[in-house]
């Protein structure tokens, strides 16, 4: 049997975890959609689940280092703001767990390419100055 959710207070003092500016647009948008759809229907389950909705769509893309840290934060939070699941958490954070992985491969292939094309200018560098070296003056 499923738990049943609990009905939900929300705090209006301010949490420390919102000084992250994707952690409380995560939390802003399940209140937003909790608050609305209470009263459309005042359905707790109904308002829960929405707010849960709002939450994971909210969530950063994992399309940085920095958005998969935020995603990160956003779903721990969630966690505890029973908007994720536990059974969802850990396959997202999974994939923040993949996605930081191909972004840091994709940083480092990056670095890489740098380095070449560097390395590429000094070597064409090196050999156009020894096709046409300065030129001293002559002093007498």
């Amino acid at each position: 049997m499923a738990n049943k959710p609990q009905p939900v207070e929300i705090v209006e003092e301010p949490s420390p975890a919102l000084a992250n500016p994707a952690i409380a647009r995560c939390a802003k948008a399940w209140e937003d959609a909790y608050r609305t759809q209470m009263e459309e229907d005042e359905s707790e389950y109904g308002a829960i689940k929405k707010a849960g909705e709002a939450y994971r769509a909210a969530l950063p893309p994992l399309t940085s280092r920095d958005n998969c840290r935020d995603f990160i934060a956003c779903v721990a939070h969630g966690m505890l703001l029973d908007a994720i699941p536990e059974t969802n958490a850990g396959k997202l954070l999974y994939a923040a767990q993949v996605a930081l992985g191909a972004v840091g491969a994709e940083e480092r292939s990056q670095q890489l390419a740098g380095h070449a094309v560097h390395a590429n200018l000094t070597e064409a560098g090196t050999a156009r100055v020894k096709k046409f070296p300065p030129q001293r003056s002559k002093i007498a």
